[in-house]
């Protein structure tokens, strides 16, 4: 081997053989976050879906498990579910579900000013909505 060659590959050998900052800073395991807790009055209003009417949703005046929140479908929807009220109750900080005959909907908080409406039915059928606040 010539002495030029060498030389050349020895600074290579040590470049392997040290750990890098990359490498020798393991991540640190993070906390898990906690799950945002919304009141129920972040929850009633109107929420608006593109070219569409906004879906109304209000809030009965019970506290605890007897807590409601009563969503209206506009009537271009109700003309695709079959219905256009929900009674829903509380399943965690962000979200409230139903049954209903033999349709689940689920309504849930992404933000303060954004939601997501899923209302899935026997078999496949399935309607997801992205909503924003109408304000």
């Amino acid at each position: 081997m010539k002495p030029l060659f060498a030389s050349a590959l020895i600074p290579l050998g040590l470049a392997f053989a040290l750990p890098l900052p990359a490498q020798a800073a393991k991540p640190s395991v993070q906390a898990p976050t906690t799950q945002a807790h919304y009141e129920t009055s972040v929850f009633v209003g109107q929420w608006a879906i593109m070219a569409m009417d906004p879906i109304t949703v209000a809030a009965n005046k019970a506290a605890g498990p007897a807590e409601r929140l009563l969503v209206t479908l506009p009537e271009s929807l109700k003309k695709i579910v079959g219905q256009d009220h929900f009674s829903l109750s509380r399943a965690s900080g962000t979200a409230w579900t139903g049954k209903q005959d033999d349709l689940t909907v689920t309504f849930k908080l992404v933000s303060e000013n954004s939601a997501q409406l899923q209302i899935t039915g026997e078999g496949t059928h399935k309607l997801d909505l992205p909503l924003y606040r109408n304000n």
